[in-house]
């Protein structure tokens, strides 16, 4: 048996499954300010009778990105190693940042070696203002992470929290790391403490199996890793609407996935059944990192959001006061003229229409509530084309591969979340295409997560001419012979990401996908010295088989 939990801006979903086969689910309230034992009491009225059936717990949390919204998160001390050719005031994140002497070039062949006494000044200054999480990046260091390394172990007696750039990725793009690596490190005493209280919940319920947290790029890493990588937590529930589709739909083809909350609603896009996928990493809070994340596109427009009539027109979120009026609360919403039209049992009445009065008060409130869901679903619609147009604007990857179409043509909706039902009618007569609504479409993020499986992406750069290989995602640094080539770094690569998996409590590996090939020779004069090798790997996003 698996509970999958899937928290949201407004609600907790949580589900247990025998196998496949949804056997319980459970919806409660989310207090924010107490993440923690909010998850706990789902979590509870989950439990199978026998505690021992339950095989793992796969957790979907906001805890990362709500810390970023918040703006509670660690003072971070940055030290960089830009080398020459760059302006440091584009690498500013905080006030923190110390840029170090010290030089690698592009094929990581140390130019100048790091100063100890400019280190040393670092630590002092830090430490005077109570510090405790530091990250580290050097300029490629994902080829050669030697002075990355030499300055952990310099830090390492005097802070406790430490993040290194060539860990985090082993992609290019130096601005980009010293932003993710700056954001994880500003991440993990928060991250740590969440963990801490979860495994003391755990306890209290006599819970001993593993617990696992959804990643961005729609799978899963234990709590150990995620404490090392909290960063890459972030958009996990936009990954979780995902993995459900996947899980409750068959046949996906091109498809819009529209995940509609209480606060927001997520919005992704298939491709031949396939999701889509950031190029570069997830952009977060503005700034681009390396997090490998699934496309998605979030915007403050759910069932509870304010409603006001201004100019003619329904201005529809994008905050979330308190609750419907049909419900207690005090502003008109979507769910008000859900609940007007009957679309949704629960709730006033008399309440419901009382809000659509005060929005439109020459109307009947059925007339209202026609129009501001024809609203709702128009403002969704325009969001979806533009994401669209922009996607086929830059290249387009798949969680597979590279994707070499021009352009996609929607065929159908997916729509889940709680007023998935409810808008079913309207978003078909919107989009004039056919919108299905899975079932358990109430808790699909929450399936998503129960579901999704263990990921590792891992990247290998070689050089024969040098001598030398890189495996950045596990610190690796090591000679090659001068004949080594792609198939000796596929199985080289291969095995960095079999120990990567079994690390993360993978025990039956999927087939590894080797996702990019580049080799290219080196020359000088007119004859080859060797060749360069750039491969990169990984197990894909997808769902766990499991036996009912």
């Amino acid at each position: 048996m698996i509970i999958g939990i899937d928290v949201g801006g407004t609600h907790a979903d949580g589900v247990l499954l025998q196998g496949n086969t949804v056997v319980a689910k459970k919806k409660v309230g989310v207090d924010q300010n107490n993440l923690g034992e909010s998850i706990i009491v789902l979590l509870e009225s989950l439990l199978p009778k026998d505690k021992s059936e339950l095989k793992r717990i796969n957790l979907s949390t906001t805890l990362c990105t709500n810390a970023l919204i918040n703006e509670d998160f660690d003072r971070v001390g940055m030290l960089v190693q830009a080398g020459p050719g760059m302006n440091p005031d584009f690498f500013q994140c905080g006030d923190d940042l110390y840029f170090l002497a010290g030089a690698v070039d592009h094929r990581g062949k140390v130019v100048r070696g790091p100063d100890k006494k400019e280190v040393e000044h670092a630590v002092q200054n830090l430490r005077l203002r109570e510090i405790e999480s530091v990250g580290i990046v050097t300029k490629f260091s994902h080829r050669n992470n030697e002075h990355e390394v030499w300055y952990r172990d310099q830090l390492k007696n005097h802070f406790p929290h430490i993040s290194m750039g060539h860990r985090i990725s082993g992609l290019p793009n130096f601005p980009r790391r010293v932003y993710t690596t700056w954001l994880n490190s500003a991440l993990k005493s928060k991250f740590f403490q969440f963990k801490t209280a979860m495994e003391d919940g755990f306890a209290r319920l006599g819970i001993s199996c593993p617990c696992y947290i959804l990643k961005a790029d729609g799978g899963t890493m234990p709590f150990a890793a995620g404490c090392e990588f909290p960063c890459q937590s972030i958009h996990s529930g936009p990954s979780a609407s995902v993995m459900g589709a996947l899980a409750l739909v068959e046949e996906i083809g091109d498809e819009v996935l529209l995940d509609i909350g209480g606060t927001t609603t997520d919005i992704a896009i298939f491709a031949d059944g396939i999701p889509l996928l950031e190029p570069y990493g997830a952009t977060v809070s503005g700034r681009p990192t390396l997090i490998r994340a699934l496309l998605s596109k979030s915007i403050g427009l759910g069932g509870d959001s304010r409603v006001m009539w201004q100019d003619d027109r329904f201005v529809i979120g994008p905050e979330r006061i308190d609750a419907p009026m049909a419900f207690g609360g005090r502003h008109p919403t979507p769910t008000d003229a859900m609940v007007v039209l009957g679309t949704i049992a629960e709730g006033s009445i008399a309440q419901a229409g009382t809000a659509m009065k005060m929005l439109r008060p020459e109307q009947k409130p059925e007339q209202t509530a026609t129009e501001l869901l024809r609203s709702f679903s128009a403002t969704i619609r325009q969001v979806v084309v533009e994401m669209i147009l922009e996607v086929f604007r830059r290249p387009v990857y798949t969680v597979s591969a590279f994707f070499e179409r021009e352009k996609i043509t929607p065929e159908r909706l997916i729509t889940i979340g709680g007023p998935a039902k409810a808008l079913q009618g309207f978003l078909q007569e919107t989009f004039a295409l056919d919108c299905i609504v899975p079932p358990d479409y109430e808790v699909a993020n929450a399936v998503g997560a129960a579901r999704a499986r263990v990921t590792v992406q891992a990247s290998l750069y070689g050089d024969t001419n040098l001598r030398t290989l890189s495996i950045p995602e596990i610190s690796l640094m090591e000679s090659i012979p001068k004949l080594f080539d792609m198939e000796d770094a596929e199985m080289r690569l291969e095995g960095a990401i079999r120990t990567l998996a079994y690390d993360r409590d993978a025990r039956i590996l999927p087939e590894i996908d080797f996702i990019e090939r580049l080799e290219v020779q080196t020359v000088r004069g007119f004859s080859s010295t060797g060749r360069i090798i750039t491969l990169k790997a990984q197990i894909r996003p997808g769902l766990t088989e499991v036996e009912d």
